[in-house]
């Protein structure tokens, strides 16, 4: 999945599916775009065109997208389901949709790969069944049709599969659960109801032992996503934190700096390297995306999540607090994000449920079980198909 914003979850994530399948001796092309987050890939690659947001020309939105990133307005706009995020990254515009399926399917055509995986691409689904290729493909509970569609969104999609002779479902969503096997990165207790086909494999990375009890646990993470809330809220939010943790704090996604509150420094970057972070972390706040949910229940730490008006950010919210791995702040104000964290550091109970949960992550197989799934798929072909 490609977009103009700052969006690291799903390349990271094709980026550790990738790794998994040549440590087992598989060749590996990954489809990438000049988007910003498609950086350092692990494989070979093929470039494929960047949406433009909302379909817009290139020229506009080039500059208008970033400044409304940069002042928080993208956090202002209630997202309902996947189906508005796919719009809203120029996924479903039809000019866009023509553009890559075309190329896509010429590469599939002269590379005839054994299966296809999609990262939410939508492309990659419609090129894959167009050539004939099997397509599995990445899912989760909030992206499923019976969760939230938006099915007027997809109007240019359904254009796109009626001029191809395909099926054309009123929601783009339709598609996305249709691919032959849907890897879900969670487990049952977080997403109890991921839908059709759906395979939980837990964590992707390699897990590492922690001690959630141990001494040097001594600062707080902070990462309010790309856009979701004016720089200087997330700032505040770190200099707030600092003065009710009385600890070091460490704020990703703004421009880098380094403030002293109380005698604790509060570091801000654009990109922070969390699986050095979240060791020694005694809380982290972040904005609910996928990873960030992750991380924090990878290296046992409490979760202040801060969903705003996002479907997906507000389902993983609910999943942390009704798990007892955290709580929810739906506004983003830094006194009441700082009260909630130090609720989580003074009341053991709302996290008791922290390591039930990673354990159940852990055991699902992560990567490995994708590779294992697809390789069974393959033996299972018709020998002339």
């Amino acid at each position: 999945m490609l977009a103009r914003s700052q969006m690291g979850g799903p390349w990271s994530r094709a980026q550790q599916i990738a790794r998994a399948f040549l440590s087992r001796g598989h060749e590996v092309t990954l489809a990438w775009g000049n988007d910003g987050n498609c950086v350092d890939p692990v494989a070979s690659t093929f470039e494929i065109p960047v949406p433009s947001p909302l379909g817009l020309p290139e020229a506009i939105a080039r500059y208008t997208f970033p400044l409304a990133s940069r002042l928080g307005l993208m956090g202002r706009k209630p997202v309902r389901s996947f189906e508005e995020v796919l719009w809203l990254t120029g996924s479903l515009d039809y000019r866009y949709s023509r553009v890559v399926v075309d190329k896509l399917r010429e590469f599939m055509c002269s590379w005839r790969p054994d299966v296809v995986y999609s990262e939410f691409n939508l492309a990659a689904v419609i090129a894959a069944r167009a050539e004939g290729i099997p397509c599995v493909g990445s899912g989760s509970q909030p992206t499923t049709l019976s969760y939230a569609s938006t099915p007027r969104k997809s109007v240019g999609i359904r254009r796109l599969l009626r001029e191809m002779g395909m099926p054309a479902p009123a929601s783009s969503l339709t598609i996305l659960e249709g691919v032959r096997r849907r890897f879900i990165p969670s487990c049952p207790t977080l997403e109890p109801r991921a839908g059709e086909r759906a395979i939980y494999c837990g964590f992707l990375g390699e897990m590492s032992t922690v001690d959630s009890h141990r001494a040097d646990r001594d600062c707080a993470v902070v990462y309010l996503g790309s856009g979701s809330v004016p720089e200087g809220v997330a700032v505040r939010v770190g200099r707030q934190l600092s003065s009710a943790l009385g600890c070091d704090v460490y704020v990703a996604g703004v421009p880098e700096a380094v403030q002293v509150v109380g005698g604790h420094e509060v570091t801000c970057a654009p990109r922070l390297n969390f699986g050095e972070l979240l060791p020694h972390a005694r809380v982290m706040v972040h904005h609910g995306g996928q990873n960030s949910m992750m991380d924090a229940l990878a290296y046992e730490v409490p979760q202040v999540v801060v969903p705003g008006r996002v479907f997906e950010r507000q389902f993983n919210a609910e999943a942390v607090e009704r798990t007892r791995c955290g709580l929810s702040v739906r506004a983003p104000k830094p006194a009441l994000i700082a009260e909630a964290a130090l609720r989580l550091v003074d009341e053991p109970a709302l996290t008791s449920g922290i390591r039930g949960v990673r354990d159940e992550l852990s055991e699902l197989g992560g990567t490995e079980r994708i590779v294992r799934e697809l390789e069974k798929l393959l033996d299972a072909r018709p020998v002339n198909d």
